[in-house]
């Protein structure tokens, strides 16, 4: 039973591939990774949902639960915000920590129990996240869960912060919304966004400090493949895919592949960097604390940020001979 009566709960309902490694069981003391069983859907809300969907959520192999206990368990309030505002926070932190692709949309419910039955008062249905063609095993470790654990842990230590934290907080909803979208080249423009986001570039000057600035990030060994992901990431703006899509070039299908999870392994590495240490947070923030943090001298800006990921970790399990036309878009 995962529920007591008189508790209140909200949980995020994923089906996705999982390692055999011990993932499953009490992260926290208010938060669980939960494996499929355990909790029933009330026969009401199998009606009202339709039996399509409640296939899915019953389906599900990955739960993330936290839940309380409650004097007023009857009543949807604002114990149920809070609830659903923690849980989202250990999703946002499975995003970060992990390549999760989930089979259908993520679907967040929230309700309590009373009297032996498990009410479902709310529900949300997320974006679902887009699978890698790049990366072959996306299963969940336990590794990943603690490291999805943590950063929900420090999202809500830094929402408990007063300050502005427009900046950053923008940048993590615009990763978010990427992972979820379909077309490949969107996808690389709005990664681009997050690290522009953070090097808080010069107007005029983007292409340019774009490929200096991701040094701290990456070291300093890949500008020529940083202009190339920031030309195509212009030409998305510009409206010139067709520069990349008009004819079928299988070389250049596979070389936006690359660039696209490239991109995507920097941003969500600095974010997680970013995040998981609060001694960056007052740089990172918002604009004013960006622009003060790259007019430090460059020795300093290192120390502050620390060793660099190398970018190439993203293309570990790249093999393009496996990869079939249909799945670069060939008719």
């Amino acid at each position: 039973m995962w529920i007591a009566d008189d508790e209140k709960y909200a949980l995020i309902a994923l089906d996705v591939e999982v390692a055999d490694d011990g993932v499953f069981g009490v992260m926290s003391e208010d938060l669980w990774i939960l494996p499929d069983r355990g909790f029933d859907f009330p026969d009401h809300w199998k009606e009202w949902l339709g039996c399509i969907r409640i296939e899915e959520l019953e389906g599900c192999n990955f739960f993330l639960l936290t839940k309380k206990a409650s004097k007023t368990p009857a009543v949807l309030d604002g114990e149920n915000i809070a609830l659903r505002k923690k849980i989202w926070s250990f999703y946002v932190g499975m995003l970060l920590a992990s390549s999760i692709a989930p089979a259908h949309a993520p679907v967040l419910i929230t309700g309590a129990r009373q009297t032996g039955e498990t009410d479902i008062r709310q529900q949300q249905i997320f974006d679902t996240p887009i699978p890698s063609i790049v990366r072959h095993c996306q299963a969940i470790t336990s590794a990943e869960a603690r490291e999805a654990l943590h950063l929900a842990q420090q999202l809500e230590r830094l929402g408990e912060i007063p300050g502005s934290k427009w900046r950053l907080n923008r940048v993590l909803s615009l990763y978010i919304e990427a992972r979820s979208i379909r077309d490949i080249l969107d996808r690389l423009h709005q990664y681009c966004r997050c690290v522009e986001g953070l090097i808080l570039p010069k107007i005029g000057n983007t292409r340019k400090q774009f490929k200096s600035r991701t040094e701290l990030f990456i070291g300093p060994s890949h500008h020529d493949l940083m202009g190339e992901i920031y030309d195509v990431r212009s030409a998305v703006e510009h409206l010139h895919e067709n520069k990349y899509l008009e004819s079928f070039d299988r070389n250049m299908r596979l070389e936006i592949l690359r660039m696209e999870a490239v991109i995507e392994y920097i941003a969500r590495t600095c974010l997680s960097r970013i995040i998981s240490s609060s001694s960056l947070w007052p740089h990172f923030s918002n604009a004013s604390a960006l622009g003060s943090f790259w007019a430090l001298p460059v020795d300093k800006r290192r120390s502050t940020w620390g060793s660099p990921v190398d970018p190439m970790e993203a293309l570990t399990d790249f093999e393009p001979n496996c990869i079939h036309d249909t799945e670069l878009g060939s008719a």
